[in-house]
């Protein structure tokens, strides 16, 4: 099984972390047939091709998600459009 795990630094409240990991949810949702449910600071995502977690840290977003059989062959590919769509949300240098 193959993983992906990013991270990303932020200087935001609690509340606005949060917030930005439900925008992610709602794009992984839609992107990719995600089932999202929060549980705590840990958003937990859910489909038959991939399972994973966000959690919300104080200063630190970390997303560990574990790839299927067949999304392991493009592993590659779904790192970039995950890492995009939470550099859209957690930009580098810019929390």
């Amino acid at each position: 099984m193959s993983r992906i795990q990013l991270r990303r630094s932020h200087d935001l409240s609690a509340r606005a972390a949060r917030k930005r990991v439900d925008r992610m949810a709602e794009a992984l949702g839609s992107k990719f047939d995600a089932e999202c449910e929060w549980e705590g600071d840990v958003l937990s995502i859910e489909h038959p091709n991939v399972s994973g977690t966000v959690t919300v840290g104080r200063k630190e977003i970390v997303l560990d998600a574990r790839l299927g059989f067949f999304l392991a062959m493009f592993r590659d590919r779904v790192d970039a459009e995950i890492a995009g769509i939470l550099d859209k949300e957690f930009p580098e240098g810019k929390a």
